[in-house]
């Protein structure tokens, strides 16, 4: 507690003037007794209550002694402190991604955030505050906000949405905001690596709340499935985060049965990877490990078993060891002489070098290597980017010595040191910019692991639209007699209508969805990324521009409205004890 206005102490002396006036006036007691017979009883009743008798004598006196006292307090104008938020304006980043659904202590990490958030609004004091929510757009719910009706119900409406946290796209946003302002940033996510906040702003405190304990969870990292000869086959990955073994069931469904059923033990921050033959035909496969962790949304996956090309063709002049690789995951494979390739009618996919003739293929096509041009020397470690194909194949420890020129308008996925290595055209095809004798690939079991994705990637039918992230935004034409499209759930459960021609969203959370018009069905699935499967404990903490703790700031709040409410009280009950009295007396 404190006092703005310390100069007003010398008022004090008001109270005192009129307790001295009280003690020198003079003082008449009168008690009327209508008989000397009843003296002795009004004694009595004096003696036996003698503070209520003094208090009813003396109340105008207190009333008054008090008001005087409260009207000098009101003049010092005191206040009571409480911690409050530094800065002139104050900015939340918010992280909406799918981690954020990890249980600790009896809650999910972003409830515990959401009420965090809602107790530092409390701290605000007038200042304006805006936030942030992240994932591949961040969006600001709110801008430069005061009104702290409308800041508490933007804040009760925030969901996850399950896309990537994508934050340093949200910090970008949130330096728009600065404006050689002292700011607070708080940012409310589960980690947050030091080195990626931007600590040139001097007048900048940043506060990270981070996930700070421990959490157990058991991920399905990876599930794919393929339609062989002999039924299907399918390939997961079940990763253990936890540094103790863990023990959990593995089930593997279709749309009526259990196909497969087994006890999985994965030693500790380790990956099992298991396959699985000859299943049964299927729409799709559904993978759940029955485990009690604290991330539940890794512990499900679905792949959809869409209208495959099951055959591939592979050119005569290609080495040996590709036509191999195929052959070890039971595809049907059939070489072709160079010159039949763009002639021949079966339906199936085609590897080949022969780059001069995509124009002339109507079908997918796997080419490794171009016959148009001359190879030139690399030198530099394989990066891939964010693909579907990458899913089990991990090209970092491969050995690449030449590459080709890449082709102008195709998409970059893989890269040796800064030249393109793998390539995807617009219409879907995989370009292998380098031969097989250029690499020692064939050597590393992520060969056959990536061409079995690639025949996934390239055999898809046209009634299967592919794998998006949630809330993915993509142009797709889908072609149809009628001009909307009703998203529905495997369960029949509507999501929302898009109009023909216009942008594609995919729904928030994971699955499997059909997109329906009136006379074409298709089907897309819906699933976390990579990240989004990895639970990182992190930390909580502060820092400025210098790397150094500001002091602590604090609100004042002012008591003068509650003693003037307790001054109007007393001049009521003054007025009452005189009219009581008589004003005359």
């Amino acid at each position: 507690m404190g006092f703005n206005q310390l100069i007003f102490l010398w008022t004090g002396i008001f109270p005192i003037a009129v307790l001295l006036y009280y003690f020198f006036r003079k003082k008449y007691t009168k008690q009327s007794v209508s008989s000397t017979l009843f003296w002795q009883e009004v004694m009595k009743e004096t003696k036996a209550s003698p503070y209520l008798q003094h208090l009813q004598r003396n109340a105008l006196f207190y009333l008054q002694m008090l008001s005087m006292i409260l009207l000098v307090i009101a003049l010092l104008q005191p206040f009571w402190k409480t911690k409050g938020l530094t800065g002139e304006q104050i900015v939340f980043i918010v992280d909406t991604s799918a981690t954020m659904k990890v249980n600790t202590n009896n809650s999910t990490l972003f409830d515990q955030h959401i009420k965090q958030m809602s107790y530092l609004v409390e701290e605000l004091s007038g200042k304006p505050l805006t936030i942030i929510t992240t994932g591949n757009q961040p969006k600001v719910i709110v801008r430069q906000e005061t009104n702290l009706n409308r800041i508490k119900n933007e804040i009760s409406k925030l969901e996850v949405s399950y896309e990537d946290e994508n934050m340093l796209k949200s910090l970008d946003l949130a330096q728009s905001f600065f404006q050689n302002k002292a700011t607070s940033v708080y940012i409310f996510t589960d980690h947050l690596d030091r080195q990626s906040i931007p600590l040139q702003y001097a007048n900048v405190s940043w506060n990270v709340e981070g996930l700070t304990t421990e959490v157990s969870n058991v991920s399905i990292k990876r599930f794919g499935a393929t339609k062989t000869n002999s039924g299907i086959s399918a390939l997961i990955q079940l990763e253990n985060q936890s540094n103790i073994e863990q023990i959990t069931e593995l089930t593997i469904s279709n749309e009526q049965n259990k196909l497969v059923k087994e006890k999985v033990e994965i030693p500790p921050n380790d990956i099992v990877t298991l396959s699985f033959n000859e299943l049964v035909e299927s729409s799709f496969l559904n993978a759940t490990i029955d485990i009690n962790d604290q991330y539940a949304l890794d512990n499900s996956m679905t792949v959809f078993m869409q209208n495959q090309l099951s055959k591939v063709f592979i050119d005569s002049s290609m080495h040996s060891l590709v036509k191999t690789a195929f052959q070890s995951m039971d595809i049907e494979v059939s070489s072709i002489p160079t010159e039949q390739v763009g002639l021949l009618q079966e339906e199936g996919i085609f590897v080949t070098n022969q780059f001069e003739s995509i124009d002339k293929l109507d079908r997918p096509t796997l080419f490794i290597g171009r016959n148009d041009s001359s190879a030139k020397d690399v030198n530099g470690r394989v990066q891939t980017m964010e693909h579907a194909i990458f899913s089990f194949a991990n090209l970092s420890d491969i050995y690449v010595s030449a590459v080709y020129p890449p082709v102008d308008g195709f998409e970059t996925i893989a890269t040796v040191g800064e030249e393109p290595f793998i390539q995807v055209s617009p219409r879907g095809d995989i370009i292998i910019l380098s031969d097989i004798q250029m690499t020692d690939w064939p050597l590393n079991p992520s060969f056959p692991l990536f061409l079995w994705s690639v025949k996934e990637q390239l055999s898809a039918g046209n009634s299967y639209l592919g794998t998006f992230s949630p809330n993915e935004r993509k142009s797709l034409s889908l072609g149809s007699v009628a001009n909307e499209w009703e998203i529905y759930t495997m369960n029949d459960t509507y999501e929302y209508s898009i109009e023909n021609g216009g942008a594609f969203i995919a729904p928030q959370k994971p699955g499997l969805y059909r997109l329906i018009s009136k006379d074409t069905e298709k089907n897309f699935a819906v699933a976390l990324s990579q990240k989004e499967k990895e639970i990182t404990k992190g930390t909580s903490y502060k820092l400025t521009g210098k790397q150094i703790e500001s002091k602590a700031n604090y609100n004042q709040h002012s008591i003068v409205p509650y003693l003037l409410i307790v001054l109007l009280l007393l001049f009521v009950i003054e007025w009452e004890v005189q009219r009581r009295r008589g004003f005359t007396s």
